[in-house]
């Protein structure tokens, strides 16, 4: 009977012992994994674990594995299918190139991928930068209203405030775009944003190289999106555009 006793402790302490040489790991699908102190649970749709004392969650659906300190490697979401269920409407192939995307079916809109060019003209109050399109409208056509665009970036940890911008156009024979420009008597120089042209958004990550843009198009009229960087070659800048109707 001791001897049982005995070696169960001993299973035991050799168990405790290899689960402590080992690390907790989880390895989030889009992330880095990280380490932490232990895995509590695996439970339901969500993993709990220990980090310094405090209790967190993650969804599954989120995870592509851990390592547990007595399980060992267990897989928890295939990445493929994660990013399937995560992405139902693909990322676009090339930076700058845009999605008007409907997601209550998962369709989408190719957004008119046109190279403007940018000319510097003078005018009463001092010079002024201007970008202009051909044709004066886009094939491209949604109806007005709140509208979803995915645009695949250079990269997906810079601040899409920072270089991505929505505007709408003035038209005549062109789409006509006001890029910045001087005021002569005081010399302050004004970037975009003339006659209201820029359109406020807001953003959030989708898949692995895009942003997902939300904002309003509540007047018809033509419309472009254009990020700063690498768009701009010898005076001509490429841009994603729509235009917006009233049906």
């Amino acid at each position: 009977m001791k001897n049982k006793l005995f070696l169960i402790l001993s299973l035991l302490i050799a168990t405790y012992s290899y689960s402590q040489s080992r690390k907790n790991y989880i390895k989030p699908i889009d992330k880095s994994g990280f380490i932490v102190d232990s895995i509590l649970s695996l439970k339901g749709n969500t993993i709990s674990y220990l980090l310094a004392g405090t209790e967190f969650d993650i969804e599954k659906s989120k995870v592509s594995y851990i390592e547990h300190s007595l399980l060992g490697h267990i897989d928890i979401t295939d990445e493929a299918e994660a990013n399937a269920s995560a992405t139902p409407i693909p990322e676009p192939e090339f930076y700058g190139e845009a999605f008007i995307c409907n997601f209550d079916d998962n369709t989408y809109v190719e957004m008119e991928r046109a190279i403007g060019q940018v000319k510097t003209k003078e005018q009463i109050w001092g010079p002024e930068m201007k970008l202009y399109v051909k044709p004066s409208s886009s094939p491209a056509r949604v109806s007005k209203g709140h509208l979803e665009v995915i645009i695949r970036v250079p990269n997906i940890e810079d601040d899409p405030y920072s270089f991505i911008k929505i505007s709408k156009f003035s038209t005549s024979v062109t789409r006509k775009l006001s890029l910045a420009r001087q005021n002569d008597l005081t010399g302050k120089i004004t970037y975009g944003g003339y006659n209201n042209q820029e359109i406020p958004f807001k953003a959030k990550k989708y898949g692995q190289s895009s942003f997902l843009l939300s904002f309003n198009a509540d007047e018809t009229g033509e419309y472009c999106i254009t990020i700063s960087n690498p768009n701009k070659i010898d005076g001509k800048l490429a841009l994603s555009c729509f235009g917006v109707d009233e049906y």
